[in-house]
């Protein structure tokens, strides 16, 4: 059994995978450049991999900790197929509190107005009510770029006094149920059904269709944004912005971290702490008044 099956039989998501043996590859490459090297794992060979993704490669800690993980795990395949001379152990590279919780980028209220503008100015009528859906169901629930583009019809409940969107697989295995509470997200879903109803692919089972495929994916999300960004004004904007931009308004509304962490879906409330940063706008905001408070 090779290592991509082996991850791939513990559930692990197919993009985590890629990423994983694209560190070994790495690992392998670097190894096998050192002069009269006869083991290819040991634990001063992570140590001194580790010394070199952070002085040679210049890459960040938080990249140097992901690939650390994808080390981790062909360690772990390596010992159950009794491949190790020795036991060994993998630290993670240490990050700074500042800089573990970085400041999201997030939405102020005037980008969300132009980009919702930018929404309705598109002239075609599919990829008018498909954009709206798909930025609406981000902005309005949170939902990652591939929750929103996996979502099936059967993931849509539609019933009296139970309007829901399921999320079968989300990130981590995650399984939920969000709420359709919003009547401006439930309008978008209902306009899209309308557009997707006349669609050639109006039998896929996807929410999300193209007018080439009946499956929508990431390349449509991509021209999506590139639309926005020229209409809106918007530069800089990305689909995950729309995340971040759910999360802040979380707790802007609620203060409270753990009704935003079950509503985000993360597993731990470390991740829905950078929700908690003010912008640095703000925190220059109130330098600025410093002089009428002193």
């Amino acid at each position: 059994m090779d290592f991509a099956l082996y991850l791939k039989q513990q559930e692990i998501r197919p993009k985590t995978i890629k990423a994983y043996c694209t560190t070994v590859l790495e690992y392998e490459k670097w190894c096998s450049a050192l002069p009269e090297q006869e083991d290819l794992l040991t634990q001063l060979l992570v140590l001194e991999f580790k010394s070199y993704l952070k002085t040679i490669r210049k890459n960040h800690p938080k990249t140097i900790n992901r690939k650390l993980a994808g080390l981790r795990k062909w360690i772990q395949y390596l010992s159950m197929h009794g491949q190790l001379k020795e036991a060994i152990h993998v630290k993670d590279e240490m990050i700074s509190e500042m800089e573990r919780l970085r400041e999201p980028r997030y939405l102020d209220r005037d980008q969300v107005r132009e980009i919702r503008k930018s929404i309705e100015k598109e002239p075609n009528n599919f990829l008018r009510a498909r954009d709206r859906c798909m930025i609406y169901l981000m902005l309005y629930l949170g939902f990652r770029l591939e929750e929103m583009l996996n979502i099936q019809l059967a993931d849509l409940i539609r019933t009296p006094g139970k309007q829901k969107v399921i999320i079968r697989e989300g990130k981590g295995g995650f399984y939920a149920e969000m709420a359709l509470e919003s009547v401006e997200l439930r309008n978008a879903i209902d306009q899209w059904f309308e557009e997707r109803a006349m669609s050639r692919f109006a039998d896929s089972p996807y929410l999300f269709v193209s007018r080439k495929a009946p499956h929508a994916g990431k390349r449509s999300v991509v021209r999506m944004i590139e639309r926005v960004r020229k209409t809106s004004g918007v530069a800089e904007f990305t689909s995950h912005q729309l995340r971040h931009t759910f999360g802040k308004r979380i707790i802007d509304e609620t203060g409270n971290i753990k009704k935003a962490q079950e509503l985000l879906r993360h597993r731990h409330t470390s991740s829905t702490e950078i929700y908690t940063l003010h912008r640095t706008e703000e925190l220059s905001d109130v330098l600025r008044k410093m002089d009428d408070l002193v």
